[in-house]
């Protein structure tokens, strides 16, 4: 079995070789498929990691929202150790 490289462009449903193949009319081939991303193209989660402020903002907001809810819920617990050594 001969292993051939080539790279292709998919265009309106087929892939078509840059590269002239050596191959027969109606031979069977396996294709292994490594897509490279169109140029000028960005991921919206990398345009995101790019953008340190955004993620600065975000994790303070999250770190915000950690320490009310770490004050809330000793708070909470709190309150509950003081109702039970009211029972007792």
């Amino acid at each position: 079995m001969a292993i051939l490289r080539t790279r292709a462009v998919y265009k309106d449903g087929v892939l078509k070789p840059t590269t002239k193949l050596d191959l027969p009319d109606g031979a069977t081939v396996e294709v292994q498929i490594n897509a490279h991303p169109l140029p000028g193209a960005t991921d919206p989660k990398d345009a995101l990691m790019d953008d340190e402020g955004t993620l600065q903002d975000m994790y303070a907001e999250f770190a915000e929202e950690d320490r009310q809810l770490s004050r809330t819920g000793l708070a909470s617990y709190a309150a509950t150790l003081r109702r039970e050594e009211d029972r007792t």
